[in-house]
């Protein structure tokens, strides 16, 4: 059900990091970079629910670094 928030999960395993979000209609498009090889990636999600589990995840990252 929250494919997109276990990719998320997943890309930040791989060492990608959050670049910039976009919320558009609710639609959310995640830009995600990988710092060491310079691969980029973008997820889109519609799901409400999904979109409020991903905010929550990259904000706890932000809080966490500083």
């Amino acid at each position: 059900m929250h494919n997109n928030f276990e990719q998320l999960k997943e890309k930040y395993k791989e060492g990608y990091r959050c670049i910039k979000t976009e919320n558009d209609e609710d639609v959310m498009k995640i830009y995600l970079k990988n710092f060491y090889t310079e691969k980029i990636d973008t997820l889109i999600c519609n799901n409400k629910e999904e979109i409020n589990l991903i905010n929550n995840y990259i904000n706890s990252i932000k809080e966490n670094k500083y």
